[in-house]
């Protein structure tokens, strides 16, 4: 299940950046057909306008807050661990680690210029990445996307092997182009807007010290001043009003979990973590005969560690094999501090009055009034998904 909060009636995803990226590497090496979208304030009032749009959001498997206002509104709501998910860091992480998968790449969109220079550019940034292919489509009205399927075109990409296609139309063009091509593309697209241009060299990026205060934006406009005037002018007042609005009526806001439909009695939940290998296989990062070799080598070899193993043999990344260790140990504690529910100082003292009572930290956080029951419940329950490798599973329990 993939975490989401409503955003003026947009349901964004609400898992951290490496988060994110480990999930979209885990459909890309499995060629899943998947659509993620970047999301700005431009992209959600645009779909508040038009309601097929709207369809195209709700139906993508990622929408994540591209736009510094939308982290911003996101911790607002109480997602307080949510971070910036922008385009070129997508763009970056994916190709570096795409490279060392072995995943190939294919880049759709844009100007055969761009492209060459971007060719150039990634053979020394990324000199084993493979790139499946470089297309420049003829230009399209969003009218045309939605009715026409270029049959040659997904021919070309799926027969290319690649596990990740980065779309560049513009928003709301890549958008419905890649809703048109789900489920007959295989490969996770995502529409990463002006990032091929910015890559290219050909469109500055704002520096981080203007990126980190959230005015990109304005960097943009005044490098872009006749063609995004206008959108800025017509999408931020009333982004800002409909944003204040849903802030001062957050407590009638659903919770993270509300979209699953999720139905579960906390007290009869086993919370034990997973073993590592099962969830890795789950989550289709491990094969079950790669799975039964290295439980073989470790029976050969007792004083390795599974996922050393793993990693040792190709069959992991370090990053992936942190990632799930992580997330299988989680402690209730851990994620009330990572969630900024509660500070590390109070965490401890309350860790101290536990073992003296012998409550149940849950408990003791409740009579103490420093979380209501409702929160702990949210917490329990996220606590129980990581540590069943189901955080983000694709499933959704009933």
């Amino acid at each position: 299940m993939i975490p989401k909060k409503e955003v003026i009636d947009v349901y964004l995803t609400c898992v951290p950046f490496d988060e994110q990226m480990m999930l979209i590497l885990r459909w890309a090496k499995n060629r899943a057909s998947k659509t993620v979208c970047l999301a700005n304030v431009h992209m959600l009032m645009e779909a508040r306008r038009n309601s097929w749009y709207h369809e195209v959001l709700r139906q993508a498997d990622l929408v994540t807050p591209d736009g510094k206002p939308l982290v911003m509104m996101l911790r607002g709501l109480g997602i307080m661990e949510q971070n910036q998910v922008s385009g070129m860091n997508v763009f970056e992480n994916l190709c570096e680690s795409a490279e060392k998968a072995n995943i190939p790449i294919y880049f759709l969109g844009s100007t055969p210029e761009i492209l060459d220079k971007m060719k150039q550019r990634i053979s020394k940034d990324y000199p084993v990445l493979k790139i499946a292919g470089m297309k420049s489509i003829p230009f399209m009205s969003v009218d045309e996307i939605r009715t026409s399927r270029d049959e040659k075109l997904i021919e070309e990409i799926n027969d290319s092997g690649a596990g990740i296609i980065f779309v560049c139309l513009g928003c709301p063009k890549q958008e419905v182009w890649m809703s048109q091509y789900k489920g007959l593309i295989n490969g996770v697209m995502i529409g990463v807007g002006a990032v091929f241009a910015m890559y290219a060299g050909i469109t500055p990026r704002a520096p981080h010290i203007i990126q980190d205060v959230g005015m990109e934006w304005l960097y943009r406009l005044a490098q872009e001043p006749n063609r995004l005037w206008h959108r800025y002018s017509s999408t931020i007042p009333p982004f800002m009003y409909l944003a204040a609005k849903q802030l001062l009526n957050r407590d009638s806001v659903k919770s993270i979990f509300s979209q699953a439909n999720l139905s579960l009695d906390i007290d009869n939940l086993d919370f034990s973590p997973e073993k590592i290998g099962k969830i890795l296989q789950e989550q289709n990062l491990l094969s079950a005969q790669e799975l039964d070799q290295a439980l073989l080598l470790q029976e050969l070899n007792p004083n390795l560690k599974l996922g050393e193993i793993l990693v040792r043999n190709n069959s992991l990344s370090v990053s992936q094999l942190k990632f799930y260790l992580k997330n299988q140990n989680v402690k209730l504690g851990q994620l009330l501090v990572e969630k900024k529910i509660l500070r590390e100082n109070k965490l401890q003292e309350l860790l101290s009055l536990q073992s003296i009572t012998e409550q149940k930290l849950g408990s003791i956080l409740i009579e103490n009034k420093n979380v209501s029951r409702e929160q702990i419940e949210d917490i329990l329950l996220e606590q129980y998904l990581r540590r069943k490798g189901l955080f983000l599973s694709d499933l959704v329990l009933s």
